[in-house]
């Protein structure tokens, strides 16, 4: 069940929600009690607090909360052990005689190999890669060329047609050759497009066409695969995306990323800077994947459709 505000909560609703919490927090005890039970000699127990974090809910509140009235308040300071940054305060310490002496694995360090600690506990974290939030080819931050308006004079169909031919590129391609017609038939004959018989045979026609024409035909076989998410690092930059369309061989890979509503360039060096950087990302990272193949690129333009190749040397002076 799921209620949007508290003032909507009917009382089946509320029951159910305090009796799930409370079996949240009797396992939440028991697994206290777990790492209680597991000390042989001596426990520590510590705690955290963030700004959004409730310290009464903490096992080291309930464990506070327990020893406050049997056990002794002391001073402790951690510099002797660990440096100059040390932990320093009061805190709570409940003893009793050790009766026998306690068993040691014969690989567990001894105290006096404790002070001895590597010398990267005291050095800074290397940086992370810049910038610290991965650079997402396929979210463009960039100001995008205009897409075709539903509004305008064929905007409607036009918008329909290139989201219909996105959709068709990415799933045919996963049926065998001889049955991509019949399916892509019958899913533009649903009712839900409200297509004429003339338009559902334009969109068929020109999206087989790109699909079997003989020089993109491989990119739509057998072992191409769609929506292939991609993480690299690049020039010291994250970069995370998602290629559209994905097909490695043994001497080369090629990439294709589908560009829908968009109108297409008449050439490749008049494509829009943001689709260049986003390529050229896509190219980069796949090249540190594949370093002894050829990287080839390309644009699907739906409105056509067009495939377009993008030359390495167009490329080049996009690279992150």
């Amino acid at each position: 069940m799921w209620c949007p505000r508290r003032d909507l909560a009917a009382p089946f609703y509320t029951s159910e929600r305090r009796a799930l919490q409370a079996r949240q927090l009797q396992e939440y005890r028991r697994l206290l009690y777990v790492a209680l039970t597991r000390a042989q000699d001596r426990l520590y127990i510590c705690g955290w607090q963030s700004r959004d974090y409730s310290k009464e809910a903490s096992w080291y509140a309930l464990c506070r909360a327990g020893l406050a009235e049997i056990a002794t308040p002391f001073s402790f300071d951690t510099t002797a052990l660990i440096g100059a940054d040390g932990w320093r305060g009061e805190a709570l310490r409940i003893a009793a005689p050790q009766t026998i002496p306690p068993v040691r694995d014969s690989r567990a360090a001894t105290t006096s190999a404790i002070g001895s600690l590597p010398s990267w506990v005291k050095e800074p974290p290397p940086a992370e890669p810049n910038p610290p939030r991965p650079l997402a080819p396929s979210r463009p931050t960039e100001v995008e060329p205009p897409i075709f308006s539903p509004l305008a004079a064929r905007g409607r169909t036009r918008f329909k047609r290139g989201l219909l031919i996105h959709q068709l590129l990415q799933s045919l391609p996963e049926l065998p050759i001889g049955e991509r017609e019949i399916a892509a038939r019958r899913f533009l004959a649903l009712p839900t497009h409200g297509l004429a018989v003339e338009e559902q045979e334009d969109i068929r026609s020109d999206t087989l066409a790109v699909l079997n024409h003989p020089d993109f035909a491989a990119l739509f076989g057998p072992g191409s695969w769609a929506e292939v998410p991609l993480v690299g690092l690049i020039g010291g930059n994250a970069v995370s995306g998602q290629i559209d369309r994905l097909v490695v061989t043994e001497n080369c890979v090629h990439i294709v990323d589908y560009k829908t509503l968009r109108p297409p360039p008449a050439t490749a060096t008049e494509v829009a800077p943001v689709y260049l950087r986003q390529l050229a990302a896509y190219y980069a990272a796949v090249a540190r994947i594949y370093p002894d193949r050829e990287i080839h690129c390309a644009l699907l333009w739906t409105e056509g459709p067009q495939l377009m190749p993008i030359s390495p040397e167009i490329l080049a002076g996009y690279l992150p």
